[in-house]
């Protein structure tokens, strides 16, 4: 009987990018399975590609000859990851093979090193080979070691205790063996680890929720908790409830800089058992991490939202912290979220899923509020700290009164005697740079980018222009290219204008700023938030990083410059992002003994999202959120499909992307609504228009057999053609 199976291979080509059939060899095919990782021959060439099916014979329905597998390699993904990315890549109209590499380790090898031990007595060593016998006594009284362990005990040279092995070994006394050595993510300890925690009424009442799901319906639990909280608390406790029943956790955090602070605290609470995935490890720490997981010495899987296609077996809970976040959306292909990646695999390996925030999504309080989620509420700080209060400054008045500067008076106090106090402060601005834009006083010419259609953003540091998308830079004109005028400006403010601005008003103050330009070194951004949780600065400048999960207690103060940077943006999601961050970002001050003040500064001290997040109402914004959103039908009260296009010529973009609406408005129209083609609010980015067709459906079906529809009509070859499944950003 012929064996065959379907492989799904890994080649560039988008339309070749599916599965196909290929024979067993007799030899592997006692022992080939799916999930296999194996090699395939592929248009005269040698591709890797992962077994989704097996089959005992054909049915020949055509005269194509068969090719064999090459070879079986030796990892195999679960059964579990193989279905899932079946779901997924039928959920999001991509093929599957692009899944399968989400969950298979980088292609790098296991790091050895070399150890050496005694194997034989009887020779004679010269009196003379002095080294030769210190080594010998040594290796005699330990069972292995390496030439580090030999140079560090005797404190020879390391030379010198090469030599002497390599004159053992050829006289055949001792051997040398090869062992792996795993290689270990670096984690940046912090001393705020306690082991014994009395949890209040509100943290015990949720961890008896979670606990109830956990061991009964499976009901997805939201844990809405005040920043400061405990939330971390009651997740680890969740945990170890978990472990006891004898199965595995993912937990998901929203940023990288957050993983190496919970780390810390998880390898503490659960030692020699915790993995950690993200993108900011090396290669073979990632290979490392992804075997412990593999073979099951890992119990516990911490990472950010790729960690969610851990290859972890017996899996018993899903953790997403902060879940409204929005970089638990992947923003290139294939374009997934975490949390539904997180829904269908709790779903599939029959595990619990737990989600968490001071702010969560409007999604996800819908959900709640229609019983759809179980609702855990903890509305008080631990140890009884209040929460911070917050004051809006009304920017518009102080240019009334004069005060041009980046911050308010009252800020300035504010920030004069926080630093009386020895306490520390932090400044929140969502923009990094100097100044947003560059701009001749004269004419009106505004510098941009030449390969997309957005302002330069001034830097400080190397008196340059960026473009924040594409990379590319220029020296900022000290004339102007087109008048020649001399009358060149610098509006907006980023980080390093507020940087510059805390050193004038405070020179003799210390300073961290934090923002994509200054930690883009590896271990840069773990070492900065250390130093200004040991007290090495006052004061700490950034951009969202800031915002999230950090615990600094001596942070009695906290400044946000602009509350209006998202609130401007042209997206629906605006309202709701500027109540969370201000939310969030406010909630890192107070966590001490001292009480919390934060200053709001903005030019729209109207806006309802703005009120509502200063009042703590959380309630009354989500109540008035969904109210405007039921009225102009967006999620979650229809579903959303965003179709991008891109392409060199517009001309070209136009044709494609109205062809496009014209067959979807044909086969769907009864069930969705079309909107576009129109150029998207980042109309140009790397030298590439851009249009979009949003579709919104209140059946998710619906959409899910467009995505895939999508894949037909992707045909033309100078357009290019991606669709994003409920979209967090229409820019």
């Amino acid at each position: 009987m012929i064996k065959t199976c379907l492989v799904a291979v890994d080649v560039r080509h988008p339309k070749a990018k599916r599965e196909y059939t290929y024979l067993v060899p007799e030899d592997i095919a006692s022992s080939i399975n799916i999930g296999d990782l194996v090699c395939v021959p592929f248009n005269n060439i040698k591709v890797t590609g992962v077994v989704t099916e097996l089959f005992d014979f054909i049915e020949k329905t055509t005269d194509y000859e068969l090719k064999a597998v090459i070879s079986k390699e030796a990892i195999s993904l679960p059964m579990e990851l193989v279905d899932l990315s079946k779901l997924l890549a039928e959920y999001y109209g991509t093929p599957i093979v692009d899944f399968l590499k989400l969950m298979l380790p980088p292609k790098v090898s296991s790091k050895t090193e070399s150890v050496y031990s005694v194997c034989s007595t009887d020779k004679v060593i010269s009196s003379r080979a002095f080294n030769q016998k210190r080594v010998l006594e040594y290796l005699k009284n330990v069972e292995t070691a390496t030439v580090h362990d030999i140079s560090e005990n005797l404190k020879m040279p390391i030379a010198s205790v090469r030599s002497a092995l390599t004159a053992l070994t050829e006289k055949g006394v001792i051997k040398r063996d090869y062992r792996v050595v795993r290689r270990r993510p670096m984690v940046i300890t912090t001393n705020n680890i306690c082991e014994h925690i009395n949890l209040t009424i509100e943290q015990q009442n949720a961890l008896t929720t979670i606990i109830k799901n956990f061991n009964d319906s499976k009901r997805t639990t939201l844990i809405y908790g005040v920043t400061g909280s405990g939330k971390t608390e009651v997740y680890i406790r969740a945990i170890e409830n978990v472990l006891k029943a004898g199965k595995k956790v993912i937990m998901l955090v929203p940023e990288i800089s957050l993983t190496p602070q919970m780390l810390s605290i998880f390898r503490s609470r659960f030692p020699g058992k915790t993995a950690v995935l993200h993108s900011k490890l090396s290669q073979g720490e990632r290979f490392d991490e992804w075997q412990r997981i593999y073979s099951g010495e890992a119990l516990v899987v911490l990472g950010a939202r790729s960690a969610i296609f851990a290859p972890i077996k017996d899996l018993g809970m899903i953790i997403i912290d902060e879940e409204h976040e929005s970089s638990y959306k992947n923003g290139e292909h294939p374009y997934y979220d975490a949390r539904t990646v997180a829904e269908f695999r709790a779903k599939k390996q029959n595990a619990s899923l737990v989600l968490g925030s001071a702010t969560p999504s409007v999604e996800s309080f819908y959900k709640a509020a229609k019983q759809e989620y179980s609702l855990a509420k903890l509305t008080k700080r631990v140890s009884g700290r209040s929460l911070p209060k917050l004051e809006i400054i009304d920017m518009r008045e102080e240019l009334k009164s004069g005060n041009r500067h980046i911050f308010s008076r009252k800020l300035l106090s504010g920030m004069k005697e926080t630093l009386e106090k020895h306490k520390q402060i932090i400044l929140f601005l969502n923009r990094r740079g100097h100044s947003t834009f560059v701009i001749c006083r004269d004419c009106g010419f505004v510098l941009k980018c030449k390969y997309c259609d957005i302002a330069l953003t001034y830097h400080f540091e190397d008196k340059s222009g960026k473009c924040h998308y594409c990379g590319y830079s220029i020296k900022a004109p000290d004339i102007c290219p087109k008048c020649k005028s001399r009358n060149i400006r610098y509006f907006g403010a980023g980080t390093e204008k507020v940087e510059q601005e805390v050193k004038r008003f405070f020179p003799k103050c210390r300073t961290i700023r934090i923002d994509s330009d200054s930690t883009s070194r590896k271990g840069s951004l773990e070492k900065m938030l250390l130093n200004f949780k040991r007290g090495g600065a006052q004061i700490l400048i950034g951009t969202q990083t800031v915002a999230k999960g950090l615990n600094f207690p001596d942070v009695a103060l906290v400044g946000i410059i602009s509350a209006d940077t998202a609130l401007n943006m042209p997206d629906f999601r605006s309202g709701e992002r500027t109540f969370q961050l201000i939310t969030q970002v406010a909630g890192r001050s107070g966590r001490g003994d001292t009480p919390g003040m934060v200053y709001v500064q903005t030019y729209t001290p109207e806006s309802f999202a703005i009120r509502a997040a200063c009042n703590f109402d959380i309630s009354g914004f989500y109540q008035e959120e969904l109210k405007i959103r039921r009225e102009a039908l967006y999620p979650p009260f229809c579903h959303m499909l965003n179709i991008v296009f891109k392409s060199r010529y517009e001309d070209l973009i136009k044709k494609e992307a109205e062809e496009v609406r014209q067959i979807l408005y044909q086969k769907y129209n009864n069930d969705i609504e079309i909107y576009g083609p129109v150029p998207a609010p980042r109309s140009k980015i790397k030298d590439n228009y851009r249009y979009n067709i949003l579709l919104k459906s209140k059946q998710i079906q619906t959409l899910v057999n467009i995505c895939n529809h999508m894949q037909i009509l992707n045909n033309n070859r100078k357009v290019d053609m991606s669709w994003d499944m409920e979209p967090l950003d229409l820019l």
